[in-house]
């Protein structure tokens, strides 16, 4: 077998690959839980061939990748490859295998400066307001390692958590306020929302005391832990939405930034601007009543909607005000797009296994890592506004609102109305 004569190393975005042309001592280095879930982030993007190469290292938990030069050129240029240097990387033809060696920086161990938002001393300061919610919350354990919080919604232990991260459901484990440990069942899993209820034999629980409003844009978030810590601090920053895979809010419009407001230079025929009834000159100066004043602002205002939203626009048509109201459509992205967005959006986080695809979540900023997930996030008051859901990438977070968790969970309201045990899944 020929090898590759080129040996080095590229750190890109908070990924390193080693790229080895010689023999490898060891082709099965453990890949971490974190690695593993980038690999199975990837699959449904990948060539069939290249997907069960990928497969293979996943089921032989191997860090290890070994393409022929075809595969590799391939890989190199997939839209879900996030190692930029790859598209720089020269490959001797002559070469038989490329052997691709992947490794994560340690992200759950990167030193806090005491001024930043997440310092131990401001979170220490900050938990005297979860003190009650940090009761309403457990640690989930499967195959004696922690995957997930819970959050408590009965007293006689039902507890909700994330579907997605219980690895073996036949050892679920749940740690209380009190360090005390109970087994836990199964009883069923809404696949929608990704959020599975458990139940503990226990009784005297504190269950979750659910906000009477929700929280706003600005508003600080505290996610607790059952042991009365805050886990992060965030900020609540898109309101309620659905997260549709491959679709964004679309208003039509080619903005340009103007001393007055965002001029529209170009409206697409048949989407919500022009439905709207704007046209081309006309200068958007408000989105519902907040001020537009840059074309960065304006897209930033549409991204942060969702399709089928309506928003009232106030514009100036040759120096004079009008308004209209358009109601906001989708736009689907390409394969390629919606592959690359997902890829670069993970970047310098550790993504949960399903970070989207919900039919109703607010985001928040706060710095969450996938067993942090399926416990409550309250305000500064300490009021339940949701129970967090999953890390989607770098600077979000996704949690269900509280409203919505009361209707997925009214059922349970009294004994009449439970469940039988052995139901496990509802689509």
């Amino acid at each position: 077998m020929k090898f590759i004569p080129m040996r080095y190393f590229i750190l890109i975005f908070g990924f390193a690959i080693l790229f080895i042309t010689g023999p490898i001592e060891s082709s099965h280095a453990q890949v971490s839980r974190d690695l593993q879930n980038i690999f199975e982030s990837m699959l449904d993007d990948l060539d069939e061939d290249l997907k069960l190469i990928f497969e293979e290292a996943i089921e032989s938990n191997s860090s290890v990748v070994k393409l022929s030069p075809e595969q590799f050129r391939r890989f190199k240029q997939s839209p879900i490859n996030p190692f930029d240097g790859l598209k720089s990387v020269a490959v001797n033809p002559s070469g038989t295998i490329i052997a691709l060696k992947f490794d994560l920086p340690d992200i759950r161990n990167r030193p806090v400066h005491p001024l930043e938002r997440q310092s131990s001393g401001l979170l220490a300061s900050l938990r005297p307001a979860i003190k009650d919610a940090a009761k309403s919350s457990v640690l989930v354990y499967s195959n004696n390692r922690a995957v997930a919080m819970g959050t408590i919604f009965r007293d006689d232990g039902y507890i909700l958590t994330k579907a997605s991260e219980l690895d073996n459901t036949d050892t679920l484990r749940c740690k209380l306020f009190n360090s005390i440990e109970k087994r836990a069942r199964l009883v069923e899993v809404n696949q929608e929302n990704d959020l599975a209820i458990l139940k503990i034999e226990a009784e005297g629980l504190v269950p979750a005391k659910w906000a009477n409003r929700s929280a706003s844009i600005g508003n600080f978030l505290l996610t607790p832990d059952p042991f009365g810590n805050v886990l992060a601090l965030g900020t609540y920053s898109v309101a309620t939405r659905s997260t549709a895979i491959g679709q964004q809010a679309f208003l039509g419009v080619q903005p340009e930034t103007t001393s007055g407001g965002v001029r529209i230079s170009e409206i697409q025929p048949g989407t919500a601007s022009a439905l709207a009834g704007l046209q081309n000159g006309d200068i958007i100066t408000k989105l519902n009543q907040s001020s537009v004043t840059d074309a960065s602002s304006l897209v930033k205002a549409i991204r942060d909607r969702a399709p089928g939203d309506q928003i009232e626009i106030e514009y100036n048509r040759n120096g004079e005000l009008q308004s209209t109201t358009a109601t906001l459509a989708a736009r689907e992205y390409s394969g390629e797009q919606a592959a690359r967005f997902k890829m670069m959006n993970r970047l310098g986080a550790v993504p949960s296994q399903r970070y989207d695809n919900f039919p109703s979540v607010f985001q928040h900023d706060s710095p969450l890592f996938p067993e942090d997930c399926g416990g409550p996030i309250t305000n500064l008051d300490g009021e339940i506004v949701g129970v967090n859901i999953a890390r989607l990438g770098r600077a979000a977070s996704y949690a269900i609102p509280s409203s919505t968790i009361q209707s997925l969970i009214s059922k349970y309201d009294s004994d009449a109305k439970l469940p039988r045990l052995n139901i496990r899944t509802r689509q």
